[in-house]
């Protein structure tokens, strides 16, 4: 196998292991604040635009920026970063009911079964790739494996 994909393979293991410790980090940031989840968010939203900010500029990233490349994109973009601190607030919530594992196994059978819907139907201008036999027998296991962790 070429270098690159298990180069980049392993970068994605390492980000799925940050994510899990996000959840425990967000929800004791909150809990130290009074169980304020909002005011949690925020504070981790700023540090992260803070260090991005930094990187971007260290690396030139805000040459291209023009109001025209800030409007020539459509509006739903947007969104990503509204999802984002929508997560962040339900995992700080729900971490402590669940336990990381449930939660991040359950977060992922929705993320496997939003990337179908999304997929089907080509949404956010990705090419339609239709559902089949394959990916809903797939998506029954990963269901399926969130029953054996829930009962576990």
């Amino acid at each position: 196998m070429p270098a690159v994909p298990i180069i980049f393979g392993a970068m994605a293991f390492l980000g799925g292991i940050l994510v899990a410790a996000q959840g425990p980090i967000y929800a004791r940031l909150s809990e130290g604040l009074g169980r304020n989840y909002l005011l949690a968010v925020f504070l981790a939203f700023t540090t992260a635009a803070f260090v991005t900010g930094i990187m971007a500029l260290a690396t030139g990233s805000f040459r291209g920026l023009t109001t025209a490349t800030l409007t020539g994109s459509p509006l739903w973009v947007w969104l990503g970063g509204m999802f984002g601190a929508v997560h962040v607030v339900i995992s700080m919530q729900s971490i402590p009911v669940l336990g990381v594992t449930l939660f991040l196994v359950i977060v992922v059978t929705g993320n496997l079964v939003g990337a179908a819907l999304y997929d089907h139907i080509g949404a956010m201008g990705l090419v339609g790739r239709p559902f089949s036999l394959g990916k809903g027998l797939g998506l029954a296991l990963v269901i399926l494996g969130v029953g054996i962790v829930a009962k576990a």
